[in-house]
């Protein structure tokens, strides 16, 4: 089984960086290199992407918090980053939800497992990530067809 380090997955030190494959950068896009976080970034940018958009996920005594980050754009399409954290327990599983915005397609997922039916978006966690210790994060990330928004997330453990 051969896994790469992606230029575009915020922290290489953790075993969710690695992947199967790298995530297709579209021609005259550029990968990102930029640690998630729940503000935008005030960065420049290079390609033809608009402000990054975050969108949190949250409440008193969740198992889990998700928080979203547009991490690329282009005419077309985008590339999305989702962390998901553990709240004040640890936890063995996790599953994110949103409504995709009108248009939107998921088109390669990585780090978790992707179901959709209808414009609802559902991703369970990858066999290496479901378990995190309380306060701890990993991340998935996807590339759409469509018009980036800012989702909301709801974040379960079973």
């Amino acid at each position: 089984y051969t896994q790469f380090l992606c230029p575009t997955l915020p922290d290489p030190s953790t075993i969710s960086a690695y992947q199967p494959k790298c995530p297709y950068v579209p021609p005259g896009g550029t990968p990102t290199t930029s640690t998630p976080s729940t503000s935008p970034s005030t960065s420049p940018s290079t390609s033809p992407s608009t402000s990054p958009s975050t969108s949190t996920s949250s409440s008193p005594n969740t198992p889990c918090s998700a928080v979203y980050q547009t991490q690329n754009s282009w005419p077309g399409g985008f590339q999305g980053l989702v962390t998901v954290t553990a709240g004040s327990s640890a936890i063995n599983a996790w599953t994110v939800k949103w409504s995709l915005g009108s248009g939107q397609t998921i088109t390669q997922l990585w780090s978790g497992t992707l179901t959709a039916s209808g414009s609802t978006a559902t991703v369970k966690n990858a066999s290496y990530n479901g378990s995190l210790a309380a306060g701890t994060s990993t991340t998935f990330g996807f590339l759409a067809n469509g018009t980036p928004s800012t989702p909301t997330l709801t974040c379960s453990s079973p």
